[in-house]
């Protein structure tokens, strides 16, 4: 696999994000529920957990790592057995499932020197394009095909959100069979545009032979390009692969902002026009990851200003915000944000 990293110069208006849930829970297979079982699965799922917290596919096995799943017993708020499946081939298929302490955990994280990815996170505008015995077609958003299925899982299980075109703009993009890989991922960028997504990954993958595949890939994101390839003869292995790639591509540039020291940032918030519309606000910003503090310095009839300390600074807390679909930044006027109607 070979990776290749350009600058770019693409301004992007940003409206897809998501706050991810289930980022201190996993589940896991096991084979009884005896206790060395119970051992092993809490383990294997706190492994899990630790990749989404830190968007790092190789944190459980660093020494940082390790030293934190020793602790995973000790770590587990909750957990419970569910049967897998409803069919006879896999009724009898026992998952663990496993809910961490979220704050113990990330106690435990930060002293080890684990980086935590919080729970603001860009979402993707994924375009597949695939080329098999029934011709090239963009798989939608409600495609049936298995690699969809895959990818989707995957992603779920990284914690990362992502989306795929719907059937009316996915039908309506010509792509003939001669494009390159290159011009389809041209053409998928200039239509992401228009939903103003933060970070697009297009994947062409192609049917060479009976029992081989080979795929490109092409992420954007903050203004760069990753490009990698794959071949193999198993295309759902491929597209998991490149699931991971994507989450540790963004875990690697929007994790170690909340790792910085506080400082603390005025920010005033005009567009109020209720007290809900206050309570609203304040709520926000409070649950924000990289907000460890905030106090309400000086409100009006129409704005509020409040001091917050925030972790990576004025930078972190303006990244953070952009993810959400709650304030929107004064083009002209840094600090000052106003309050989107809901």
């Amino acid at each position: 696999m070979t990776f290749t990293l350009v600058a770019l110069g693409i301004s992007t208006i940003v409206v897809g994000a998501a706050d991810v849930e289930g980022l201190n829970s996993a589940r896991v297979p096991v084979s009884d529920r005896s206790d060395a079982e119970f051992d092993r699965g809490v383990s294997r799922a706190l492994e899990i957990v630790i990749v989404k917290l830190t968007g790092n596919s190789a944190s459980p096995q660093s020494g940082s790592g390790r030293a934190v799943v020793k602790q995973a017993k000790r770590l587990v708020q909750q957990f419970g057995y569910e049967q897998q499946g409803i069919g006879v081939a896999s009724a009898n298929e026992l998952v663990l499932r496993v809910e961490f302490d979220a704050r113990v955990l990330g106690e435990e994280m930060r002293s080890n020197r684990l980086a935590l990815w919080g729970k603001e996170r860009p979402e993707t505008l994924v375009w597949l394009v695939l080329d098999d015995a029934n011709g090239r077609n963009i798989l939608e958003a409600n495609d049936p095909h298995e690699i969809m299925r895959v990818m989707k899982d995957r992603a779920r299980v990284r914690g990362i959100p992502i989306a795929f075109p719907v059937a009316d703009i996915a039908d309506t993009i010509a792509l003939p069979d001669e494009l390159s890989s290159v011009a389809l991922a041209n053409a998928a960028y200039l239509n992401s545009g228009k939903s103003g997504v933060q970070s697009t990954l297009v994947g062409h993958i192609r049917q060479v032979a009976p029992s081989l595949w080979e795929s490109e890939w092409s992420l954007v994101v903050a203004g760069e390009l990753i490009v990698w390839e794959q071949q193999g003869d198993i295309v759902e292995l491929m597209v998991e692969e490149s699931s991971d790639n994507l989450a540790n591509e963004l875990g690697h540039r929007y994790r170690d902002a909340n790792q910085n020291p506080s400082d603390v940032v005025a920010v005033t918030v005009h567009g109020l026009r209720s007290v809900a519309d206050y309570a609203r606000t304040e709520r926000y910003l409070s649950t924000i990851d990289s907000v460890t503090s905030l106090l309400v310095r000086q409100v009006d009839e129409s704005a509020i200003i409040f001091d917050l300390a925030v972790k990576g600074g004025f930078a972190s807390l303006v990244q953070s915000i952009s993810f959400g679909q709650t304030l929107a930044p004064d083009p002209t006027d840094l600090g000052v944000f106003r309050l989107i109607p809901r």
